[in-house]
């Protein structure tokens, strides 16, 4: 299992969408155990070759859908960007 780290740019992202920061840990806490455990079992790359892969999500009922870009190694998972998907 890798940690996760939120970088700061998604950080301040998330809190645009949702400022209520138990809220908005909720609406990461799906993608953060599924990514944790195999960050390529429901993601896809942004194109061949490319290190940064996304997740569409949407696990919070009455949330918005949203798109996590990330990045990954052995050890860790880098929630690079969150967005409400288009």
């Amino acid at each position: 299992m890798r940690g996760v780290v939120k970088e700061t740019r998604f950080e301040e992202q998330l809190a645009d969408i949702e400022p209520n920061v138990k809220r908005a840990d909720e609406f990461v806490e799906g993608a953060e155990w599924t990514l944790s455990r195999d960050p390529t079992a429901k993601g896809t790359q942004v194109a061949d070759n490319s290190c940064v892969w996304f997740l569409p999500t949407n696990d919070v009922p009455a949330a918005p859908s949203l798109v996590i870009y990330y990045t990954f190694d052995e050890k860790k998972v880098y929630l690079l960007s969150i967005q409400i998907a288009a």
